[in-house]
């Protein structure tokens, strides 16, 4: 005998359907987010790492960035987070700097990637898998390295990736590559311009002499000023000697602490210069 359905019942498979059709509705969404997502896998990360790496080529666009969160990069006793650079960086059009530690001295040096340099190197951090890793690495217990992080922006992409041990070994086979200059010919890098700030230091301490043919002097810096030139080249000399402490100059007989900043390399950007 056929069974009767009452609208009691209707009601129910009507109510049923619905949350069937909303499941599948949300089942199809979730798939769509997951094509989206910045991860790829199977076939798809296939065709991406063997498809052309694009970058913004801009000059004034930061494609890599090594650096330590903490400024310091670890230098015990580092005087002011103000003088950090980051160890390494690279621009959109192949210029990179990146700094070398020397005992108490740092070097900073610059160089240029051609396209085809800049590609190969790119391809090697998608070949990698720089942008499937996790966002964090660390080991129990802690490091005695400091805790550095890796900035990669592609075309399409921009991954960081910040460990304090633990990370993938391929990871820090890409970070001495760029310690390394990643291929540059490397040279001294000597900024064009920088921000001076200086202040006056009472006690009496040993410190080499500020450029008498200098057109600014540390008295007329305390408030910041941009500089370049002699006192610029003196200036940034006398700091990269050791960075990790008080950078002491004489002028007119009184004694100031000096700070250099650059525009565009340090990691903390001094105020932009009035028009």
């Amino acid at each position: 005998m056929p069974q009767i359905v009452g609208r009691d019942d209707e009601k129910g498979i009507a109510h049923l359907a619905r949350r069937w059709v909303l499941l599948v509705v949300s089942l199809l969404s979730l798939a769509a987010c997951t094509a989206e997502d910045t991860s790829r896998t199977g076939e798809d990360m296939l065709l991406w790492t063997d498809g052309p790496v694009a970058w913004d080529t801009d000059p004034s666009t930061v494609i890599v960035k090594l650096y330590s969160p903490y400024t310091t990069a670890g230098l015990p006793g580092a005087y002011d987070h103000r003088y950090y650079v980051p160890e390494a960086q690279i621009w959109g059009h192949g210029r990179i700097i990146w700094v070398r530690q020397e005992s108490q001295r740092r070097r900073i040096l610059e160089g240029r990637l051609t396209a085809e340099e800049m590609e190969a190197l790119l391809r090697r951090f998608v070949k990698a898998g720089f942008f499937e890793w996790n966002v964090e690495y660390q080991t129990l217990g802690g490091n005695s390295s400091p805790p550095m992080c890796l900035r990669v922006n592609l075309a399409d992409r921009v991954h960081t990736v910040c460990e304090h041990g633990g990370a993938p070994d391929a990871y820090y086979d890409l970070q001495r590559e760029l310690l390394n200059g990643a291929g540059a010919s490397g040279y001294e890098f000597a900024p064009s311009r920088g921000y001076l700030t200086a202040e006056p230091f009472p006690g009496g301490v040993e410190a080499p002499q500020w450029p008498e043919e200098a057109r600014v002097t540390p008295d007329m810096a305390m408030n910041g000023r941009y500089i370049d030139g002699e006192a610029l080249a003196f200036a940034w000399a006398t700091l990269n000697r050791n960075p990790t402490a008080p950078v002491y100059v004489r002028y007119g007989g009184e004694v100031y602490i000096i700070m250099v900043q650059v525009p565009g390399v340090s990691y903390f950007e001094p105020p932009v210069p009035p028009d």
